[in-house]
């Protein structure tokens, strides 16, 4: 089996990107309201139960909307003792640890990588290790994932239900127009500048832009910033430390300085936010940006994109990288449930996000709804089980799928040798966000002083991490 590598703050952890943690026997911490300890209780997976779900879809996602609630429907004929009520609740740093003191948060919601240590740390998570050892499907599952939820001493405090790395999204029919050979994309940031000057000559279209509003201009500086060798957190035990001011992250303004200024490749809008880039992208207007690998629901899907137009390549890389950033979604549960309630919760995870991966009549009746209802299947994604029970997958569903996956083959492969790294632990979105300007400022003025930028940047959110 191949083995990807995970970098936790300063450290390297085995294992590949994501994977999911579903339930065993149903056994769990007695006191909810201590649910952090590892003295464990037993739950009756036959008792009549009552979960609530967070992350309903809103009126407005008709088709998302009908496809939850007929999950929910499924499920429950299938568990009739357990009782699921849903609400529109989101993870909102602002407001969880209000509606948690308050007993106002569901049972279960998602909650990103980014946050799940911190949640730890606080006890605002439940402690959900002997609801996970040895389950049947579990043992299909990649073991070594568990870093990613799980504290100091090896206790795990969520599922990672979903995952990616960032990548090069790009337009595989501005390629073909530009003369550039779309099924040979660029892999080092030379080789993306040679391409964004081409196409913009060629085309007359955008050659590279990435967002910078928002909070993303500072996230995909952060990815690059790991692609040109350079962390922007380094942890020693209880201390954290922001470092911005780095060859790494200067390389990286290099980089946005030349597109913009040196080859005039970058457009005319430089404060793109992300949903306005995509659309863009979509209606072949640019040529190529940075994102997270999962942007084709989002072009294909949302914004009318041919799928035979959408490109998806490996985050470039210098020389120097220590990996590319990936993160994903976390399954969270309450530290406030009953035993009974988090066994129920942890059922629905297995159903709702798992089974499809491990049970091939799960997997098969998915991929047919989803042709049915004109939505992808077989995309590019990073796994959520083991390269050899993926490939099983593939298997299962591969009458089905009905994506160019061809169109991907450099950024799948990639996957075997990638070295993951994650967002940063300790204020992420504040980082991010000092960063948005200084990604603008460098698209905006030619002069604008790199280490100036960064120093006072690195500055303001080092004063917010020594201020918790």
């Amino acid at each position: 089996m191949t083995q990807h590598r995970w970098i936790r703050s300063a450290g390297l952890i085995s294992g590949i990107a994501v994977a999911g943690i579903v339930m065993s026997a149903c056994a769990g911490t007695s006191d909810p309201a201590a649910s952090s300890s590892a003295e464990a209780a037993t739950c009756d997976p036959d008792a009549d139960v009552t979960i609530t779900l967070g992350e309903r879809p809103t009126s407005d996602q008709t088709a998302n909307l009908e496809a939850w609630e007929n999950a929910i429907a499924a499920f429950e004929k299938e568990h009739p003792n357990i009782t699921i009520d849903d609400e529109e609740t989101k993870y909102d740093v602002t407001t969880f640890p209000a509606l948690l003191v308050g007993g106002t948060l569901p049972t279960t919601l998602q909650v990103p990588f980014t946050d799940i240590q911190s949640l730890i740390e606080r006890k605002q998570a439940a402690d959900i290790t002997s609801y996970v050892e040895d389950d049947e499907v579990l043992s299909q599952l990649n073991p070594q994932l568990a870093a990613v939820t799980q504290d100091a001493d090896g206790r795990t405090y969520g599922v990672v239900r979903a995952a990616y790395t960032m990548g090069l999204i790009y337009n595989r029919a501005l390629f073909e127009e530009a003369g550039l050979n779309p099924d040979d994309p660029p892999t080092t940031w030379d080789a993306v500048l040679d391409a964004a000057a081409t196409i913009t000559e060629k085309t007359g279209q955008t050659g590279f832009i990435i967002p910078t509003t928002a909070n993303v201009g500072g996230w995909l500086l952060t990815s690059m910033s790991y692609s040109n060798g350079d962390l922007v957190e380094e942890t020693d035990g209880d201390d954290t430390t922001v470092t911005l001011d780095t060859p790494g992250m200067e390389a990286s303004l290099q980089f946005l300085h030349d597109v913009r200024w040196e080859q005039d490749a970058a457009g005319a809008n430089y404060l793109y936010d992300n949903n306005a880039i995509r659309d863009d992208i979509a209606a072949g207007s640019i040529g190529q940006s940075l994102n997270g690998a999962n942007l084709y629901n989002s072009l294909v899907i949302g914004r009318g994109m041919a799928k035979e137009d959408f490109g998806l390549s490996p985050f470039p890389a210098s020389d120097d990288a220590i990996g590319v950033l990936g993160g994903g979604n976390i399954q969270w549960y309450n530290p406030k449930a009953t035993p009974d309630q988090l066994c129920a919760a942890l059922e629905w995870t297995k159903y709702y996000y798992l089974n499809r991966y491990v049970d091939e009549e799960a997997a098969t009746t998915w991929a047919e709804a989803q042709v049915a209802d004109d939505l992808p299947v077989g995309l590019p994604e990073v796994p959520v089980v083991s390269d050899e029970q993926y490939q099983t997958y593939l298997g299962w569903i591969e009458p089905y799928i009905n994506v160019p996956r061809e169109n991907y083959t450099a950024y799948l492969d990639s996957l075997s040798s990638a070295v993951i790294v994650p967002e940063p632990a300790k204020k992420a979105q504040e980082l991010y966000a000092a960063l948005d300007p200084v990604a603008q400022a460098v698209l905006t003025r030619e002069d604008a002083d790199f280490s100036e930028l960064l120093t006072a940047a690195q500055a303001q959110v080092q004063d917010l991490i020594d201020a918790e």
